[in-house]
């Protein structure tokens, strides 16, 4: 069966699992991926993050909250920096992601770092306003409505408080994800959930979005990395390891997984055969806000 006539079977898949309103949970991709992260996704990302980190107006004594916190990359940082006058609370749904950073903490005797397991929203809505000095989040608005972070963010930063992010583009992983597309043409019945990811355009998205009314945009850009894959094995390792599959996994049958990535290796492979190579190419945005 050719392409074309493949196509709309998986469409109508898609349709009807979005009418189902049942949407993929990433959590348990990330709590089995919390031990491989570090050594995947922030060993090859972490450099662009670094960026962020740096334009961040950072002080000791500052109460500051680390949203999505993930195994830590920002975490241990902002506790150093806001000293012991100053404290920094992490923010995660995943417990496998909060175990690994509080292992850091640990290590670096840090102890002014409140841990919290819950989602980014549901966090923020529970806090009093005007009470936070800043906010981060690295690569976890994507799991969020922006525009209720965006009406969050005003009501819980104090005057002069800065917000910093970094995610994913709508474009990031495009041949990675076409290829997936591609696979699943095979197995149209393998799509059982939604996946509800909310990604940014560019940065210019992130300026109209999160950097008007109280809300005052400093710096946004865009940015490229990627991670080098000569076949499709490593490719299949990275996205399980880094969990840049994260909420893909869990909206699929289990039982057709391994099927799935078998073929998806297979397809890679021949791609690369043939000197077409998927490029693992990951594009992101960033951006510091301050609240005027």
């Amino acid at each position: 069966m050719t392409r074309l006539l493949k196509m709309p079977k998986l469409l109508y898949q898609v349709a009807k699992v979005k009418l189902s309103q049942g949407n993929s949970n990433p959590i348990a991709d990330y709590d089995k991926g919390a031990v491989s992260f570090d050594d995947y996704y922030s060993r090859n990302l972490g450099s662009s993050a670094l960026e962020l980190w740096e334009k961040l107006p950072v002080k000791e004594g500052q109460v500051i909250v680390d949203l999505a916190c993930g195994t830590g990359f920002f975490t241990t940082k902002l506790a150093h920096a806001v000293g012991q006058t100053g404290q920094i609370i992490a923010v995660d749904l995943s417990a496998g992601m909060l175990e690994k950073n509080q292992e850091k903490a640990v290590s670096q005797n840090l102890n002014n770092i409140r841990f919290v397991q819950l989602d980014g929203l549901s966090f923020l809505e529970s806090l009093s306003s005007n009470c936070l000095d800043g906010l981060v989040c690295g690569w976890g608005t994507c799991y969020m409505n922006h525009t209720r972070l965006r009406q969050q963010l005003e009501r819980v930063l104090k005057t002069g408080g800065f917000f910093g992010m970094i995610d994913n583009t709508s474009s990031s992983l495009k041949d990675v994800s076409d290829l997936f597309t591609q696979v699943l043409m095979d197995y149209p019945h393998a799509m059982i959930k939604n996946i509800n990811i909310n990604l940014p355009k560019n940065n210019d998205y992130l300026i109209k979005t999160f950097g008007h009314g109280h809300l005052k945009s400093q710096n946004a850009w865009n940015g490229e990395v990627i991670i080098p894959c000569v076949n499709g094995e490593q490719i299949a390792d990275y996205m399980l390891k880094s969990v840049a599959s994260a909420g893909f996994i869990d909206a699929l049958d289990p039982a057709l997984i391994p099927q799935i990535f078998e073929t998806f290796v297979s397809y890679a492979n021949q791609r690369f055969y043939s000197q077409n190579p998927v490029v693992v190419r990951h594009k992101f945005c960033a951006l510091v806000a301050i609240k005027n």
